[in-house]
Parts: C-alpha cells; structure tokens; sequence
C-alpha cells in the first residue's frame, strides 16, 4: 500500500468536507476522491482507511469511514461482475467480517445507512445461491452482538426486502434476481421471525421499564422502529399466515401497539399493508380474525381530539383512516363472499360505525379518503338488504357530516372561527393557504356530491326534511354579515360568515333538488318539503349583492319542481326580472356598476335562461308577458348589452315551443333583424374586410368616436346574434331541420361579412402584416394575449405581479378585444357549421379554405386551439355522409398534417440550460417576468395538444353517454359516430397515416393525459389496421418505436406514473402480437384454439418490432425468442405484460447509465455507473443457478409419483383394513 497515496485520500476527504477550503481547493478534492474510485485497488485502500481512519475528532472520523464505505459502494457496483468467484466470496468474507464489528461507538445515521447499502449490494448480487449463509451469518451477529449490529441486522434485511418489492426501487434488479431473493428469504422466515418477535418482545420490555436510563430507551426505541419497518416490508409479500402464527402473531403485535404513542404510526402502517393483500376465499378466516383485533382496538382509541400534539395526532387519526379504507376497499367483497353470516354482519356494522366516525372528523382530507369505499358500500345489494334497523343510523351520520361538510367554513385563515376552530386548525396543518384550500375544497365538493346524491335516492324524505331544517337555520342566523365587511358600503364579501353559510346551503339545495328523482318529486310529503323551500327562498329579502347572487341562483334548480307545480313561476319570475335591473344607490346601468351588482344582474338572467331552457313547452303560454317585460326593459334603456343578448336568448328559448313553424320563424326574425342590419352595414364591411382596415381603424378609435363604437359594435352584433343563433336550432340538437329553421333565413345575410372577419384576423399573423402592426402605438397590442389569459393560464390573477399589470398602457385593451372578436366568431361559425343548410352550398369547401383555414401554419397556439374546439368539432359531428371524401377527407388532412409538422418543432427537447426555441405560433406574453411567460407558452402548447387528441378521440372513439341519471351510466357510439370513425379509420386514404403521426409524437411528449389519450387510440389503431400491410410501417416502426421511446426515455422533471407506463407496455405488446406474431386474443378467437392459432403468411407478419427489439442495449436474440415463446403459449394479457416489462428493463438501465454520464459528474449516477467496461453494463447479473428449495423439491417428487401412478392403491399398505 502507498503510505503517501493514503495520506492524499485522508487530506482530500478532509477538504471536501471543510467550511475552510476555498472553492477551487475543494473542487480539486472532489475530482482527486473521483479519480481515486476509478483505481483497481481502490478497496484495498478503502477497508484500510475503514479500519484505522486515523486521528481527528468523533465527526472527521465518522466522514472519512463513509468515504470508505462509499469507495467500497462503488467497487462493488462497478467491478463485482468483473471478479472471480473467488474473489466474490474473499471480498465479501472480508467486507461481511468488516461491517459486522462491534462498532466502539454510536454512529451517525449517514455511516450505518451506507453500511447497509453496501451489505445489500452484495446480498442482490449473491443471495440465496452463492451465499446461503447470508441469513445465518446475519442471525449469529444477531444472537451474539450488541444493539447497534442488531439495528444493522434489521436494517439490512429492510433494505433487502424493501429493493425487491417496492416499485420505487426494484427496477435496477433483474425480475428472476427478485424472485430468487423473495424466495430465500421466505425459507428463512420458520428460523428468522421467532428471533424477531423475541427481540421486540425484549426491546419493548426494556423501553417501559420504570428503571430504564435515557439512552436505554433511545436505543430500544430505535431497535423497535427499525424492527417494525423491517417488518412493514415483509408484510407485502410473505405467505398470509406467517404474520399471524400463534407462536410470532406479529400482527397483534402493531394491533397492541395503536395505544402507544411512540409506535402507534409504525404499528398502523403495518396493518395497512396487510389489508391490501389478497386474501380470497382461501384465507378469509386469517383476514376476519385481523380485521376483528383491529377493529376490537380502534374502537377503543380516542379518534376525536387532537390536542395537545395536533400534527402528530392528526397524523395518526389519518392513518387509522386508511387501515379502515383500505380494508374496505381490498376486502369488502371477501368478507361477503358466500352469504356472510350474522357475525360477519354485525363484524361489519362496527367497522362501518367507526368509519362513521371518522368522517366526522375535522379534517377534509380524512373524510375524503372515505368517500370512494361509502359509494361502493351502500351501493352493494348484501349491505342494502340489511334494512332500516342496519343502516339506519350509519345513514343519519353521512348525512349530517357530509350536510356540515358541504359549507366551506375550514379556511386556514378564518379569524373566530367558532365551532369550526378544530377544523381550521387541521387546515393549517394541511393547507399552506386559503387559497390551496379552495383549491382543494372544489374536489371534496365534487366527491361529496356523488355520496350526497347515493344518499338521496336511499331516502329522500329525510333528506328534504334535514334539507329544509339547515336552511332555515342559515336564513335565520345569518340574514345579513357581521364580519369581514366591505370598507366602502358595510356589506358581506367572500370571507363574511354570513356568505359561506349561503353560498353552501345553495350549493347544497341545488345538489339535493337536481339529484331527487321524478317519483320522489311527486311524492305528496317530498312535494310539500319542496314547495316549502322555495317559498323560505322567495321570502328572503336582502340589499347585499352576494347573498342576492346566491338566493337568485338556486331558484334556476327546482326547474323540474316548476314543471309540476305552474303556479310558483309567476313569484320566481317577478324576483328574477325584478333583480334584471338590480343596482346600488349611486350606481348608474350605463355608468359605473360594481361587480357585485353586474353579478346580481346576470345571475338573474342567467337563472331566467336556464328555466326557459329547462322547461320551454311549460313557460310558452306567457311568453307574452316576457316579451312584455323585456320590452319594458329595452324601452327603459335598463340593460347593457350583454344582458341584452340574455334576453333575446330567453325569449327564443321559449319560442322553440311553437308549435307553428311560420310563428317561430316570424318571432325569431323580428329579433334577429336590428342586429342584422347592423352586421351587414356598409361600414361594418368595410371594417372586416381586411387586417389593415381593423388595424387602421384601432389606430383612429382614440380620436374617432364613431370608429370605436364601430369597433365595439363587432362584439355586441356577433354576440347578438351568436345568442339567438345557438337558441334557434344549432348543432348537436335532436332536432330536424324542419323544426330548427326559425334561423336559417338570417345565414345568408350573416356569413359573407363573418368568413371576412375570419380572414382578416387569420392575416394579422401574415409575417409583413405583423412586422407592420408591432410598429404602431395602439394596434401592437391585438398581438400579445390579454391579462385575462395569462391569469387563467397561470391559475389565477394571483400569479400576476400587479406592479408589472399597473404599467401597462391603456391602449393594452385591445388585446382583449382581439379575444373577444376571435372567439364570438368562431363561437357563430361553429353554429353556422352545425346548420345542414350550410353544406348546400356548392361553394362550402372553399369558404372554409378561405376562412377558417386561411394563414394555418401562422395561427398562435391558442388560436388554433379555439378554432378545434368552436368550429371544427361541430364541422366534425355534421359534415353530411356523402361529403365526407370530398370536404372532410381534406379539411381534418390538412389540420392534422399541419398539426404533426408544429409538434414535430414544439415537441422538441431543449439542450440543457438552453430556452425553448422561439417559434411563429408563439405568442407574446406581457405583464408578468420570463419564467413565468415561459410556463404560460408551455400551459398553451399542454392545451393545444390536448384539444388535438381530443378531437382526434372524438373522430376515431366517439363515445355518448347515456344512463346519466342512472347509478350505472354506460359509454355507448351512435350509429351516426360508428359511420364516421369507418369512414376515417378504414375508407379515408390519408386520415390514418395523418393522425398517426400525431400519436407518435405526442405519446413521446410529456404531457400524462395527451399520452394515455393517444396511447388508447394508438391501441384502437392497432386492433383496427393490423391485418392491411399499407399500415405496418406506421404500427410496426413508427408506433411501436414512439411506444418504446414513450418507456425508456423520459423528460427532465416528468416522470410518467406507473399506470402509464402499463398502458404504454400494452400497446407495444398488442402491436408485437397482432403484427409481429400474428397472434389474435382471445376474445376474439371465435372457433379457434387460443393456443393453436394457425401460422399466418410470412408476408402478411411485420419483422420491425422484433429488429426495433434487438437493437436496444443489452436485449438478445435468446431473449427475444424466449418472449416469442411466451406470448404464443401464455395468454393472459397480465402475463404477457409482464414480459415485456422484463424484456424492457435492463435496456431502461443501460439507457439510465447513459444519460447520467453524458450529464457529467454532477449527477450522482455518473460515479456510480461511470465503468467503461461493457462486461459490466448490468448492474445486477442474473445468477444461472436455479434455485433449489429442499421442501419445494420433496413436494414436487410427490406431485410426479402420484401423476406416474393414479390408480396405486395405497389402503393396505402398513397393515391397514
């Protein structure tokens, strides 16, 4: 050994670890400490700087071993392929003998976790057939050694344990290295657990005892956490009736220790993990005898109070939730397996009464847990046949928990929050913020509405009557607000108490009324409770704006109630045209409103529309009486616009119950005619007809008023007539032409100057248009996206920096504006493509060429997103049969291509360090700083994507849902859809190979919902295309190429879940199968022999995917094979999966190991993969020894003699009669 070597590593370890050393000189430690683990006898220096590490206090010293160890790490990552098996058992002798020492010393926990990292290491590598003696060498340290080297011991066999089992860690061993492992380790379990129950039986012994010092207790305490963690891991895998032998009954061990406040979490997660075990028929006596101990406990905790220690307390109640939820959720249906009896039964009603009381808990996040296992169970017939006397009062708890829990009273940041002080006080521990809880808060909500619905139809009557009772408390106590005032008139703003409890007990009213089924309506006690709650409603009088808003907004829910009973109608329509023109003292209709008032106005409307659109046929008859009032109202000049356009839209509602076509067409035209004359105006078309005349015309509105109002009136027209135009008769309605005409007249007058507008603003991104336009003062501003946008791409106004939105001019409105125009005219489009007469024009494919289609490959990224979703979709779902070659076939190829060619440029990975690059669809984003206009660019390109896939999902699996107002709604495809997604899929020439291109690149892209989206129909593509060989290219190379690359390579900062992955693996395996073998699955073998499919033809198979195979890292030919082998003998999809996920993960190591040395020695992986050897490209080798268990091997000879002789009469053997 060199002695000066030595002293080097002594000092470089020293300086990289010194606050001292200047950077340069601790660089230069670390690249010394790099070089020196490259060197063949780096362990030979490491075991020694191990065993004498020199002089130096207690933390030099400590640094300077795990230095040692690390060196030692990395041999064995690196190099232990390399060695001789003598050398393995030499080295792993001296390593086992080194680390298994009597430490003179506490260590730290950064010296015993490398300890344990590297004894692992090797035990991967080796255990069970090249050194069975692992777990006797382990257990004779254990019965001999003190407390430390029993902690190592466990943590060892933790480790061992936790890197086969868990899927956090198991992807870097071989899946034949797992099951080697787990299987040793199994054997060992009859010798291993009594050594463990007894050590934790002594360890717990010592931890109580009134005598015991300080650092006793210490230590036995972390003796016992690192038993229970150990224990936690083999609880996942070990045969079920291990943990519960009478002799080591370690579940009774945690169930015991839920009442010590130490262990209690440790104790819980153990239980946790066994309930999710698969207990099935055949141990279903070993789950009911854990569920009845932990249930028999958890009925004696105190679960309700939280004080003194809150967080850990919580922390607690949480996690006895889940043990509860989980047991549910995995063994509801065993424990019903067969007609459970009476014990089972009343098992049953306990753990459901303590679940009850739990979801009463103050915490959201702990009742939310619950809700999915509360919608399973009282949907479940052998829990329903129970009865009244069962459910009873398990019902009445839901009900009143999930009725308090349904008003948001929990914020973190409630000042005097009263009988809701425990449950804000949880909500700082789970929330950051008021805002996070909002956040939160509508999830919960949404969940709570689905149990409050299942809740109602099991007994609406007691629904009603708790409902009318909570409401009439809330208009009782809080009439009017009493805090959290506003400054300038005394009244109630979003945090007033007053405004919780009503916006709850509507949001409430509106879940209940709209849930309750047509019987339960005409129930005559139902009938009542309703028509009591209405009136409570109606008699409500209040000034405040946001109470108004919330009393105006759920009489729009007891629509159905209107149908059955007229005679409410006339009150609730006065209240609502009565609040039409709703304002404050000081306030004017065409001046300044505040936005409470312009809330309380459009809500009244709002609820007006919604009625008529509910229930037309009931409101005709006084239709005359709204013309009269919405003439009074234009009369009086009493509306702005917008409202303006909201009554036109009630009114039209109401007139599609004309039963007379001429009197529907004569009513529409007489409101469509004002806005109509003013669309078609000579100066409205002249200001569309080009980019510079919109441009021009926004330079002059600061100084010409008739040209703003011209600008201005683009908006109110279109908005106009967007409104009566989708009321009319639009797409999507059921509707024959003949009964949706009343607008069709008005089209030809609409369409001329709107294809214009279209066009116009398509230009502005026309490269000299632009230039032009970002040269003037005002007009520049129709380039950048408005505040509004970049707040809802950002998630709120609260990510906008206010001194940076301050400085914007005024003239910055006009970004706005551009908005507003481009989306109400996309919005008429999509109505105006929705009419069949639209299509009779023999000029339509051209109209759509020069218009919506004009300027695609310069459209901005959210442009081309709003035109997907406006026009295109319904151009999708209308465009007639017969013109489905010559207009559809051409408009989706040239969307589709142009969409595969921008993604091919905004799907690219930047080098690191380097922006995005800059491209025509980008758009310019102000008011906020570069990073976050950078994540706004990204949110735009996720959304665009997105809305691509959709459309594409639509027009290849379309899906309707029907049975929505059934427990059971089902996902069906009309005949209309089925005609299109044959036309696209098998007939189309061209549509295939287009949307193809897109699912390859965008199942590559790291966006998890586009990826799933495109990966279900990459599958679909595959079960419909495979058998025509013009297609194999696409699926074989392309697809099944995109699928891999979707697996083995990932962006920086996306990590694709679990599920993905599956589903991603899925599709690379139905391609392999259908196109590669030939092989067809068995549903849909019909006549034939799953395991005896017919070859198919050499030249109606595809090679790429098995080429594509063989030239990943580290897979070979006897690999592949051995998958051909597999996939045409097994079947089952699960299985199959399975393989190829084996086959997949030694190619993800090698390509893991070479994205981290590509990164530098920054990365952590780069030392620790950085060998140059291709010997040793696997990490973990597969051991060729099969694995021979005695016990396995004596049952397995018994099995064999008995298949060899059936019929041996054994009855008179050893004398017996």
């Amino acid at each position: 050994m060199d002695t000066q070597l030595y002293q080097q590593v002594l000092l470089a370890v020293q300086v990289s670890h010194s606050p001292l050393a200047s950077a340069a000189e601790r660089q230069a430690a670390y690249a010394f400490c790099e070089d020196f683990k490259g060197r063949a006898d780096c362990a030979l220096y490491a075991a020694a700087l191990y065993r004498n590490p020199g002089p130096g206090d207690a933390l030099e010293l400590h640094r300077r071993r795990h230095f040692a160890l690390h060196v030692l790490e990395h041999h064995v990552l690196t190099r232990w392929g390399a060695l001789p098996a003598e050398e393995q058992q030499a080295m792993r002798a001296e390593l086992v003998a080194l680390l298994l020492l009597r430490p003179s010393e506490d260590e730290p926990v950064f010296v015993r976790e490398k300890k344990v990292a590297l004894l692992t290491h090797m035990a991967k590598r080796q255990f069970p057939q090249r050194w069975p003696e692992l777990l006797p060498e382990l257990l004779q340290v254990w019965q001999t050694g003190d407390d430390a080297q029993i902690e190592l011991v466990l943590l060892v066999l933790r480790s061992l344990a936790e890197d086969c089992v868990s899927s956090s860690f198991n992807t870097s061993i071989p899946p034949a290295r797992r099951k080697d492992i787990l299987q040793g380790l199994n054997v060992c379990l009859p010798q291993l657990f009594p050594v463990v129950y007894h050590e934790l039986e002594t360890q717990y012994a010592r931890y109580k005892a009134p005598t015991a010092s300080s650092n006793q207790r210490s230590l036995s305490q972390r003796l016992i956490h690192a038993t229970l963690d150990m224990l936690k891991e083999f609880l996942e895998w070990m045969p079920l009736d291990r943990p519960v032998d009478p002799n080591t009954n370690f579940i009774m061990v945690a169930v015991l220790l839920l009442e010590d406040v130490e262990f209690r979490m440790a104790g819980a997660e153990c239980l946790e993990v066994f309930m999710t075990r698969g207990f099935g028929k055949d141990h279903r006596a070993i789950m009911l005898q854990s569920i009845s101990q932990i249930i028999e406990k958890v009925d004696t905790l105190d679960l309700a109070t939280l004080q003194p220690d809150l967080e850990a307390n919580l922390l607690f109640h949480k996690k006895i939730n889940d043990v509860l939820v989980t047991w549910g959720t995995c063994q509801l249906d065993v424990l019903l397996l067969d007609g459970p009896g009476e014990q089972e039964m009343a098992l049953l009603r306990v753990i459901l009464n303590n679940l009850c009381k739990l979801f009463a808990h103050p915490s959201l996040i702990l009742t939310e847990a619950q809700i999915i296992f509360w919608l399973t169970a009282l949907k479940n017939k052998t829990v329903l046949k129970q009865g009244e006397a069962y459910l009873a009062e398990i019902l009445e708890q839901l009900r009143q928990v999930s009725f308090d829990k349904y008003f948001k009273l929990a914020s973190p940041e409630r000042d005097n929050p009263g009988p809701q002080a425990t449950a804000c006080e949880c909500s700082r521990e789970e929330f950051d913020d008021h805002n996070e809880y909002i956040a939160y808060y509508g999830n919960f909500r949404g969940r709570l509405y689905a149990l409050i619905r299942v809740l109602v139809q099991l007994n609406p009557t007691v629904v009603m009557q708790s409902l009318h009772e909570r409401l009439a408390f809330v208009l009782t106590q809080y009439r009017a607000g009493t805090d959290h005032l506003s400054a300038d008139r005394g009244l109630c703003t979003d945090l007033s108490t007053a405004y919780l409890y009503h916006e709850g007990i509507s949001s409430l009213i509106d879940c209940i009324v709209k849930q309750l089924p047509p019987n339960a309506m005409q129930n005559p006690t139902n009938h009542q409770a309703l028509q009591t709650i209405l009136q409570a409603i109606l008699s409500f009088d209040t000034p405040d704006p946001l109470l108004k808003f919330r009393q105006l907004l759920v009489l729009a829910s007891f629509a159905k109630y209107y149908a059955l009973d007229g005679s409410t109608l006339t009150a609730v329509f006065e209240m609502l045209f009565a609040n039409i023109n709703f304002v404050m003292p000081g306030e004017d209709v065409h001046g300044k409103m505040s936005c409470g008032t312009i809330n309380v106005r459009r809500r009244a409307l709002s609820s007006l529309v919604s009625i008529c659109q509910a229930i037309p046929a009931h409101i005709l008859p006084v239709l005359p009486v709204l013309c009269t009032k919405a003439q009074e109202l234009f009369a009086a000049d009493r509306v702005t616009d917008t409202e303006g356009v909201m009554l036109y839209e009630m009114l039209v509602l109401v007139s599609n119950s004309m039963e007379n076509k001429e009197e529907r067409v004569q009513f529409v035209q007489q409101i469509v005619q004002d806005p109509l004359t003013q669309w078609t105006s000579p100066e409205m078309t002249a200001l569309v007809s080009s980019p510079q005349s919109i441009v021009t015309a926004i330079e002059a509105a600061a100084n010409d008023e008739k040209t703003k109002k011209l600008l201005g009136m683009i908006i109110k027209t279109l908005t106009t007539l967007y409104g009566i135009a989708k009321r009319a008769g639009v797409a999507f309605s059921a509707k024959t032409t003949e009964d949706t005409g009343a607008f069709e007249g008005a089209w030809p007058h609409i369409l001329p100057n709107l294809l214009a507008l279209v066009r116009s603003l398509h230009g502005l991104q026309e490269p000299a248009v632009k230039a032009a336009v970002l040269k003037t003062p005002t007009a520049c501003w129709l380039m950048s996206v408005s505040v509004d946008e970049v707040a809802q791409l950002l998630g709120g106004k609260n990510q906008l920096e206010e001194e940076e939105v301050a400085k914007l001019p005024a003239v910055s409105k006009w970004s706005k504006w551009h908005k507003n125009v481009r989306d109400i005219s996309y919005h008429l489009m999509g109505v105006a493509v929705g009419q069949a007469s639209f299509y009779k024009n023999p000029q339509v494919a051209s109209m759509l060429q020069n218009s919506m289609l004009s300027d695609l490959d310069l459209m901005e990224h959210r442009h081309l997103k709003g035109a997907l979703a406006y026009v295109y979709l319904p151009f999708l779902k209308t465009c007639p049969r017969e013109l489905y070659p010559s207009l559809l076939d051409p408009v989706l190829a040239t969307l589709f291509g142009h969409f595969a060619q921008r993604a091919t440029s905004i799907f690219q990975r930047p080098a690191a360090g380097d922006k995005p690059a800059q491209t025509p669809w980008s758009a310019l984003v102000v008011g906020i700083e570069d990073a976050k206009q950078e994540i706004a660019r990204e949110k735009m390109v996720m959304e665009l994507t997105r809305q691509v896939i959709d459309f594409i999902e639509y027009a290849v699996d379309p899906k309707t849902v029907v049975g929505t107002d059934t427990d059971n709604p089902k996902h069906v495809t009309s005949p209309e859809d089925a005609v299109l997604r044959d036309y696209i899929l098998t007939q189309s020439p061209s549509l295939p190979f287009a949307i193809g291109a897109i699912l390859v690149q965008v199942i590559c892209w790291k966006d998890t919902l586009s990826c799933r989206k495109a990966v279900l129909l990459g599958d679909k593509f595959v079960n419909v295309l495979h058998a025509d060989t013009k297609y194999h290219a696409l699926l074989g190379r392309e697809l099944f190429s995109a699928a891999l690359q979707g697996i083995l390579r990932e962006h920086v900062g996306h990590v694709k879940e679990d599920g993905l992955k599956w589903e991603i693996i899925n599709l690379a395996r139905n391609i392999y199968c259908r196109l590669t073998l030939g092989l067809t699955p068995v549903e849909e073998c019909k006549g034939i022999d799953p395991c005896n499919q017919p070859l198919r033809p050499a030249s109606s198979l595809c090679t790429a995917p098995r080429e594509i195979l063989l030239s990943l890292p580290d897979v070979t030919p006897g690999q592949v094979e051995a998958l051909d082998t597999l996939l045409r003998e097994k079947h089952s999809m699960k299985t199959q999966k399975n393989a190829f996920k084996e086959l997949l993960e030694m190619p993800i190591l090698a390509i893991r190991r070479e994205q981290a040395l590509a990164s530098g020695s920054a990365s952590p992986l780069a030392g620790i993969l950085g060998s140059n050897t291709s010997a040793l490209i696997k990490k973990i080798l597969d051991i060729p020894e099969k694995l021979v268990i005695p016990s396995r091997e004596f049952e397995a000879q018994v099995k064999w003699q008995h298949a060899q002789n059936p019929n041996l009469d054994t009855q008179t053997l050893f004398g017996a009669q």
